[in-house]
């Protein structure tokens, strides 16, 4: 049976680490669009984190202007009383009342708009106290996938570069016509696996039944034989 002959186990342990290898491959392509996707995921949480204290800014800032405009008109309020100790006539005594009166009700709302702004800043800073916790512990897990990724990026290089030695080593002790056939194979079959066990005279790679000849000439020819669905090399496990 082709499948205990020597010179096929080797072929069939180079089939094995020439998928290992393309596994490996395959993995480190997809590596970068996962650093990405966490990349993303942590500018996404940065921006969380942004958004909170550029609120908190906003609201500082709209404090500070209503501070300032509460010294202002408490200033102007006790400029114009003086005013009015200085006045001889009535007309402008009450000119100057009516004016106070005014700009205290201008003051009383400021203040009450002030104190609002007081609660909503008191209510950002625990937002974005609450963000940079929670957020920042989320970053730093994120951080700590995306280096994993890194290393295995490294770690796959070097068991790519190991594989591929061993492979060449494998080549070099298996029969030149099994090894050339193998080779042919491998740029006809689109995917692995590139030599397949039938089962049920189904070729396991296809998944397809072979004809009663492919069958003949594996089970009882003994011969490097090809799937005729799909051109893989196929042999009967014992």
């Amino acid at each position: 049976m082709l499948s205990n002959n020597i010179e096929f186990k080797k072929l069939l342990l180079l089939h094995g680490k020439d998928r290992r290898k393309l596994s490996m491959e395959s993995e480190l392509k997809n590596l970068p669009d996962s650093i990405k996707i966490i990349d993303s995921k942590i500018e996404i949480e940065n921006a969380t984190i942004e958004s909170a204290s550029s609120e908190l800014r906003e609201v500082e800032l709209l404090s500070n202007s209503l501070e300032k405009e509460i010294h202002s008109l408490t200033d102007l309020i006790d400029r114009q009383k003086n005013k009015q100790l200085e006045v001889k006539k009535n007309e402008e005594y009450q000119a100057l009342e009516n004016e106070i009166i005014n700009l205290n009700a201008k003051l009383s709302s400021k203040e009450d708009e002030h104190i609002e702004t007081l609660l909503k800043l008191d209510d950002a800073k625990e937002t974005v106290s609450i963000a940079e916790s929670k957020i920042s512990e989320r970053v730093k897990l994120l951080e700590v996938d995306k280096n994993k990724l890194y290393e295995r990026s490294s770690k796959l290089k070097t068991e790519i570069e190991q594989i591929e030695i061993d492979i060449r080593e494998v080549e070099l002790e298996i029969d030149q016509n099994l090894l050339n056939g193998y080779k042919k194979t491998k740029k006809v079959v689109s995917r692995p696996p590139y030599v397949a066990p039938l089962e049920d005279q189904k070729c396991s790679g296809c998944n397809l039944r072979v004809s009663n000849d492919i069958s003949s000439s594996v089970l009882v020819e003994q011969k490097l034989t090809h799937c005729d669905q799909c051109g893989r090399i196929v042999y009967f496990e014992r």
